[in-house]
């Protein structure tokens, strides 16, 4: 099958938005042949890398796929209107340009984050009569709205544009996949079939993230809970750094912040307003390469968001990072997060904003000891083999791609 695969994000950028590549990588090794339409890398600073210049259009081959990209504005700041101007200067590129350079494909996928991007598959659909399949990694304009990125005058109407843009995408669509069962729920409630939306968990690259043997620790060392990637607003970490002072009477734990992003200076007064700057470590980014050894020099991995509805259907990708590397977990989120974090067995769940409920959950984690962690560790990677691998999520992404192509 010939693929076009289009997204705002991908490799050499990081976190988040590293999974496209994992995606693109597992589709060719199941003999598929993928191009990429994508931007120039600036995730997560807003700044274009190092050795990338933004122009008319690159090809280049990135792990052995055909990288296209194509021009977009550089920013992933606080300011609306600049980050407006990020998601549309690609979502203009990749309709324009990125359907040009896609036109030899049999089928399209439109990795949809942000929600613009699918005024790709739109333009593919209606000038070229390539059907495509909508991968939903979150639902428009719900994230726009809960991340206050729409200034309150004008959110009612944008609001009222997108849920239209949407609906057209979703009609357009010839097969919708979505990454969890909440999603699902709330399309099947804007009116799509049921028929036409799959869950397909999303999966990450097992060469980066993987079991690695940590280290013995010296007895009396402190319980070191790590929460790596995006330090922003919506990850409500202000929740785990209360946790850590209210835990610090019973226990001895430390919470190690791996990333960047626009929360990070609020986080730092709030430690020393509570008096636990030393027990909230902020360690800076780690490329994808450090990151199985990063996460295997903590005693656990925190999932953290805000409690919001939107994020009760909101499936972070450090949830299969964090299994696939063989780590006890500890999920401080609502909905689809927690449930799933819960069924894997490797680990707790509580409520979002409780920082009484997350500190408890630190101080058994810690008392439970290195055996009682790595029992829980390793059924959570024999958990996200069987359920929330490549293999198993590729399978599935396929079979949705071979539907949109039967609809055309």
């Amino acid at each position: 099958m010939k693929i076009a695969f289009v997204t705002q994000w991908y490799d050499p950028e990081v976190g988040s938005a590293a999974i496209p590549g994992a995606i693109v990588r597992a589709l060719v090794a199941r003999g598929h042949a993928v191009e990429v339409v994508t931007g120039f890398p600036n995730y997560p600073t807003g700044q274009i890398y190092d050795g990338y210049r933004v122009h008319l259009h690159q090809r280049e081959v990135v792990r052995g796929v055909t990288v296209h990209r194509v021009p977009l504005y550089a920013s992933h700041d606080g300011s609306t209107l600049r980050r407006m101007l990020n998601f549309l200067s690609f979502m203009v590129s990749a309709s324009t340009l990125g359907a040009i350079l896609a036109r030899r494909s049999q089928v399209s996928l439109i990795y949809s984050t942000p929600g613009t991007v699918g005024m790709a598959g739109l333009v593919l659909r209606r000038l070229l009569r390539r059907p495509f399949v909508l991968y939903i990694q979150d639902v428009w304009p719900d994230t726009v709205t809960a991340t206050g990125m729409m200034p309150a005058k004008i959110e009612k109407p944008a609001e009222w544009m997108l849920h239209r843009f949407c609906n057209a995408v979703y009609r357009a669509a010839g097969h919708i996949a979505v990454t969890s069962p909440g999603m699902k729920t709330l399309l099947l409630e804007r009116g799509v079939p049921a028929e036409k939306v799959s869950v397909v968990f999303n999966w990450i690259d097992d060469e980066v993230f993987y079991p690695v043997e940590a280290e013995e620790r010296a007895e009396g060392e402190p319980f070191e809970v790590m929460y790596a990637g995006n330090i922003g607003v919506v990850q409500g970490l202000d929740t785990a750094v209360r946790a850590v002072a209210l835990a610090s009477n019973e226990a001895n734990v430390v919470l190690r912040l791996i990333g960047t992003g626009v929360a990070l200076e609020s986080l730092r007064s709030l430690a020393a307003d509570l008096g636990v700057s030393e027990r909230v470590r902020f360690e800076g980014s780690r490329t994808l390469a450090q990151m199985a050894g990063v996460m295997a020099s903590a005693d656990a991995q925190l999932v953290c968001l805000k409690d919001d509805p939107l994020f009760s259907l909101t499936m972070p990708s450090k949830i299969q990072a964090i299994l696939a590397c063989g780590q006890p977990i500890i999920t401080c989120a609502p909905g689809d997060a927690a449930a799933l974090s819960e069924e894997s067995g490797a680990g707790w769940a509580c409520t979002p904003g409780d920082a009484q409920a997350l500190a408890a959950i630190m101080v058994q984690a810690s008392e439970l000891g290195h055996c009682g962690l790595a029992q829980m560790a390793s059924g959570g990677r024999r958990f996200y083999e069987s359920r929330l691998s490549a293999e198993v999520g590729c399978e599935m992404l396929e079979e949705a791609l071979h539907l949109a192509l039967e609809a055309k």
